[in-house]
């Protein structure tokens, strides 16, 4: 209960000001979520469906926990790779290939070579041709046509005896790993992840899910025959950051992706002063840029709202904001008192849900 008395005429005005404030501020906050330059999205004008879906998002990243969580810099993946011997594509010479090369109009220039570093094979006569990457029939045709000043629609036949596939480098790479068909990657603080034959990934920002797909196609373009799944090994030191109107502001660990009312709760729970229809969270979204979002968790308590709630991201800040109720008692304590007891006028003044003004 609160109980204010001033001895003045001015202070019964100055009363029933305060009085008609805090009635102007008992409509409902709306909760809304805006980013750097946009107009805010409010949560009263999203359709049953955007609720749905939302409130879905909140339940997969508890639930699902990695599956949702968005990698950082500091985060350790492990990656397990598969190779799948069946190639359904044509093959392509590669570096350390052995290629024996049948000249059918002249069985003397017939040899065995292996494909240097270089990506390169000489031909006796006709100088270098490159062999990296090209199809045996390819660089049969290629060579043929070397050979069309001396023979009459030349025919040269390639033939790998002994080849080294690309899945296979990597197979090997795998292998002889300490952590065998698995290998360990830190996010680096720039947010890039180095492996076998892939390097530079911009991991960070990604779910697991999207990393693993980016993965398999960087593999399925340069290697082929291997897919990978990722799995998040472990979590930076993430913190969240709560303060305002809470028991025990401060950073929290967040190991585990956590909601906004269950940060709350862990920092002590709000106290009588704080305005849980209010809670405002900073973070920074997918591609980095800042976003506020304010939440009325007593709509998430009580009316199972928990489309407003959210999983918060890492690294993310707090506020609990004081009610209307308090800001006004700290305005009466720290200006209207110095004021009145300046004048030699005394008042008094308790928290509590009603007011009594003197007749």
């Amino acid at each position: 209960m609160v109980r204010i008395r001033f001895a003045a005429a001015s202070g019964r005005r100055l009363a029933l000001a305060m009085a008609a404030l805090l009635l102007a501020a008992c409509e409902s906050p709306r909760g809304f979520d805006r980013a750097v330059g946009e107009e805010p999205v409010y949560f009263d004008q999203a359709t049953p469906e955007q609720r749905d879906s939302a409130a879905r998002l909140v339940g997969e990243g508890l639930l699902r926990g990695s599956g949702t969580y968005r990698l950082q810099p500091g985060d350790r993946v492990e990656v397990f790779y598969h190779t799948n011997n069946q190639r359904l594509r044509p093959y392509r010479i590669g570096i350390g290939d052995e290629l024996e090369l049948d000249f059918d109009f002249n069985r003397d220039l017939n040899r065995t070579m292996v494909v240097r570093p270089d990506g390169m094979i000489s031909l006796p006569g006709k100088g270098e041709v490159r062999a990296v990457g090209l199809t045996p029939s390819a660089l049969s045709g290629e060579v043929a046509r070397r050979f069309e000043d001396v023979a009459r629609s030349p025919v040269v036949t390639v033939i790998v005896r002994r080849f080294t596939t690309p899945a296979e480098d990597l197979a090997e790479v795998v292998r002889n790993g300490a952590d065998g068909r698995a290998r360990t990657a830190l996010v680096r603080p720039d947010g890039l992840i180095d492996l076998p034959l892939a390097a530079n990934i911009p991991a960070a920002g990604m779910t697991l899910n999207e990393l693993s797909a980016e993965l398999n196609a960087r593999y399925a373009r340069e290697v082929g025959g291997v897919t990978v799944t990722a799995r998040l090994s472990q979590i930076a030191a993430n913190q969240i950051f709560v303060f305002g109107e809470v028991r025990q502001a401060g950073a929290i660990p967040a190991p585990s992706p956590r909601t906004l009312l269950q940060l709350v709760a862990a920092a002590g729970g709000p106290m009588p002063t704080g305005a849980m229809d209010q809670v405002r969270v900073l973070y920074f979204d997918a591609v980095g840029r800042p976003r506020v979002r304010q939440v009325n968790l007593e709509r998430v308590l009580n009316d199972l709202a928990v489309e407003e709630d959210m999983v918060v991201p890492p690294n993310a800040t707090v506020w609990v904001p004081p009610t209307q109720v308090a800001r006004v008692g700290r305005f009466v304590d720290q200006v209207i008192r110095q004021i009145f007891l300046f004048n030699g006028t005394s008042i008094s003044f308790n928290y509590g849900n009603t007011f009594r003004f003197p007749n």
